[in-house]
């Protein structure tokens, strides 16, 4: 789909009424998110969701927001100042190489970005490489029919075609929920390659209980 969001409008993504599509804390937490995890926002953009992914991983969690846009670190840094969020370090990314070292993850957040990608199957492998064995991805993106918010539905991914390219990139797919009115959620396991070479693969496991 490739729909690049226009830097110009960083200021609507900050804005309040964006909590009428979801409850951030309620939602995150349903997806596994909690305390002491190390996560990965992707796309964070404005950092709309940092203060609430930061009070949700706490003091003893970390949260590493990236995005390709430098006009966005920008103004995620800026954020991440004024509100004193300790825990949070905003990076510049390139789409298909995140600046941070192997395995160094629990909880990966895309929220309202994968339509945005220019070749989601290597990006998930980007992801694969600096998640933990059994991290955890979640995604939010928008429903792929008509509404009143957001691009159009020829521009997004159905629940259906983002469950296959993460088939593709070899993750294993939880399910899909319906995380409001305008959008949907899916979530997934980051696998261990070295289990899977023996045929082993325990699925049903809470996300980042795995060191």
């Amino acid at each position: 789909m490739a729909h690049k969001f226009d830097p110009q409008k960083l200021s609507k993504l900050d804005d309040p009424a964006r909590l009428e599509l979801f409850d951030p804390v309620k939602v995150f937490r349903e997806f596994g998110l909690r305390e002491g995890m190390h996560v990965l926002d992707v796309g964070t953009g404005a950092g709309f969701y940092l203060p609430y992914i930061s009070s949700i991983v706490g003091p003893k969690g970390k949260v590493y927001a990236i995005d390709v846009q430098q006009e966005a670190v920008d103004y995620a840094r800026k954020k991440v100042e004024s509100l004193g969020l300790q825990n949070v370090e905003v990076l510049k990314s390139e789409e298909n190489s995140i600046p941070l070292p192997e395995h160094s993850v629990d909880f990966v957040l895309m929220t309202f970005v994968f339509h945005e990608l220019s070749d989601p199957i290597t990006f998930l492998k980007e992801l694969e490489r600096v998640a933990k064995p059994f991290g955890y991805l979640a995604i939010i993106d928008w429903k792929k029919e008509e509404r009143d918010k957001g691009p159009p539905p020829e521009e997004v991914y159905s629940e259906w075609e983002v469950g296959l390219m993460l088939e593709e990139a070899g993750l294993k797919v939880g399910r899909v929920i319906e995380v409001g009115k305008y959008c949907f959620g899916v979530y997934a396991l980051f696998p261990d390659r070295t289990l899977e070479e023996r045929q082993s693969i325990p699925i049903k496991i809470p996300p980042g209980l795995q060191g």
